[in-house]
């Protein structure tokens, strides 16, 4: 009985510590989700602020970079216009200097032309001098290039002997000097000289002093008495061979071959084109025996072609021209001599000219770069190689081509009319075996 009593206690008294524990357990639940909500609320207030907060400062970072940005566009624009300005400036200038060194070519140019001496020139202090004396002389030299006026001068004589003589100017661009009663053009020969020249105009002068009409003047006109002038002389043949260099002389030693050969291959057409007139009388009457005693010497092809073509008047006609085509072909080697060989050296003179203007041009670069191009005497020469061989080339194929396109034609002639007259003679045999 005490021991039932005693587990009821216990069960009672389990059965009540249970109850209070759940009841604490709930308690504390409730009071930490009381103080998490708490905390939830004060969070998102703390939220609500932050972004409030924020917000704002960002909308103040946007309007502070569209200002930045508005601030930069200005800033650019302003750097395009004084990139604008100072390019402006910088062409501006450059125009500047380009007008001060077109001055001042234009300044020396004119101190040639005037031949004012360096001295008085240096004394000039600045453009504004140089121009007002470039003025005056050129209006001086323009009245003394109008008018005919008489001095002493030296000059040179043909000689080469420097005297003291009359000298009659006209303007600045002639002159003429009389020494021992002669009198000639004068023309420069440099260091503000002059030379006679080899004409006698006594009689000229003699009339232009007197203000006499003439019907002709002849003159010698200068630019400048500063420079030299050499009269040109006419080259002969074998100078213009020697200036065109070594493959002038093969051009003219392969010219000299073809007209050889051309005139040879001339001569055998013309020994190959005369026969007896009277054998073409004797085909059209059909005296075989007359034609047989006049071929039977066989001088020409034309007598060796119909020769043969007697000889096989017992075969049938298909023998027979066969026997005329062979005599024929046996004559090409006559009527065709040096004919290929000639339109060769036509081909090949063009070629060699082509190539002697290659070696000059080659030779006037060497000139060029070692003495520049400040003296055009030194590139004469390779420029005269290499034209003089091109046109020395072009007068060697022409002539060529052309004899030996007619001889070749005058031979083809040839060939047809020892043809015909072979076929003419078989035609005969053939109408004489009909008839029999």
């Amino acid at each position: 009985m005490k021991k039932i009593t005693l587990t009821l206690t216990t069960l009672l008294f389990m059965t009540s510590f249970s109850s209070f524990a759940e009841e604490s357990l709930l308690s504390t639940y409730q009071r930490e989700l009381a103080f998490l909500m708490a905390q939830k609320r004060t969070l998102t207030k703390q939220s609500k602020l932050i972004k409030k907060e924020y917000g704002q400062k960002v909308k103040l970072a946007e309007r502070e970079l569209k200002k930045s940005q508005d601030s930069l566009v200005a800033v650019t624009k302003q750097n395009e216009l004084l990139g604008s300005k100072l390019m402006d400036a910088e062409r501006g200038l450059e125009n500047v200097e380009n007008a001060n060194s077109l001055l001042d070519t234009t300044l020396t140019q004119a101190k040639v032309s005037l031949e004012i001496n360096d001295e008085s020139w240096d004394l000039l202090k600045n453009n504004e001098s140089k121009i007002k004396t470039i003025l005056s002389g050129a209006l001086t030299k323009l009245i003394d290039g109008g008018e005919v006026r008489s001095t002493n001068m030296d000059f040179f004589t043909i000689s080469g002997k420097l005297v003291k003589g009359e000298t009659l100017k006209l303007g600045r661009i002639a002159a003429f000097g009389t020494y021992e009663g002669m009198s000639s053009a004068l023309m420069p020969v440099g260091l503000g000289k002059l030379k006679m020249t080899e004409v006698d105009l006594s009689r000229e002068v003699s009339a232009l002093k007197a203000k006499s009409e003439l019907n002709s003047l002849p003159l010698f006109i200068y630019e400048s008495t500063s420079k030299g002038v050499e009269p040109k002389k006419e080259k002969s043949f074998m100078e213009i061979v020697e200036a065109g260099g070594s493959i002038a002389y093969v051009i003219v030693a392969l010219g000299l071959v073809a007209l050889v050969l051309a005139l040879v291959r001339g001569f055998l057409l013309y020994t190959a084109s005369r026969f007896d007139k009277n054998i073409l009388k004797d085909l059209e009457s059909g005296d075989i025996q007359s034609i047989e005693s006049k071929v039977e010497k066989q001088k020409t092809p034309f007598d060796r072609v119909l020769g043969k073509t007697l000889a096989s008047r017992d075969k049938d006609r298909e023998a027979r021209e066969n026997v005329i085509h062979e005599s024929i072909l046996g004559e090409l080697n006559f009527l065709d001599k040096f004919g290929a060989i000639i339109l060769v050296m036509a081909a090949v003179a063009p070629l060699l000219g082509l190539l002697g203007t290659v070696t000059g041009m080659i030779s006037t670069f060497d000139i060029i770069t070692e003495f520049g191009t400040g003296d055009p005497k030194l590139l004469s020469s390779g420029i005269s190689e290499a034209l003089i061989t091109t046109k020395l080339g072009l007068v060697v194929a022409i002539p060529s081509l052309l004899l030996g396109n007619l001889l070749g034609g005058w031979s083809g002639k040839i060939k047809v009319m020892l043809e015909r007259e072979a076929l003419r003679l078989s035609n005969k045999f053939d109408k004489d075996s009909l008839n029999a």
